[in-house]
């Protein structure tokens, strides 16, 4: 399992954009491929901004390139996206998972 990492800021009015791109554009990409597992968004007020880190689970990094196509390493944000935010990572970490525990 690949865990796909990636934070972003926005102003505090322009969250709620934020919130509705996510739910309305990548969220049903992912949903679209075979190898996602899930996805889990955290979000804190930080100053006067909202920081999100988005948590994606995928099967493999094959999975996660038909998301983002050849560079995986980069973020994937569409221009409306990338207005209704303050501050993003251009670049996106990935982890394999080596242990995940629920109760």
């Amino acid at each position: 399992m690949i865990v796909r990492v990636w934070t972003g800021d926005a102003l505090e009015e322009n969250a709620e954009e934020y919130r509705r791109q996510f739910a309305e554009v990548y969220l049903r990409r992912f949903k679209a491929i075979k190898g996602f597992h899930g996805v889990q968004v955290l979000e804190r007020v930080h100053h006067n901004h909202i920081e999100f880190v988005i948590i994606s689970r995928w099967d493999s990094m094959d999975a996660i390139h038909e998301y983002t196509g050849e560079r995986a390493d980069h973020a994937v944000l569409e221009k409306e996206t990338r207005e209704a935010l303050a501050r993003y990572d251009e670049k996106v970490k990935h982890y394999v998972l080596v242990l995940e525990e629920n109760r």
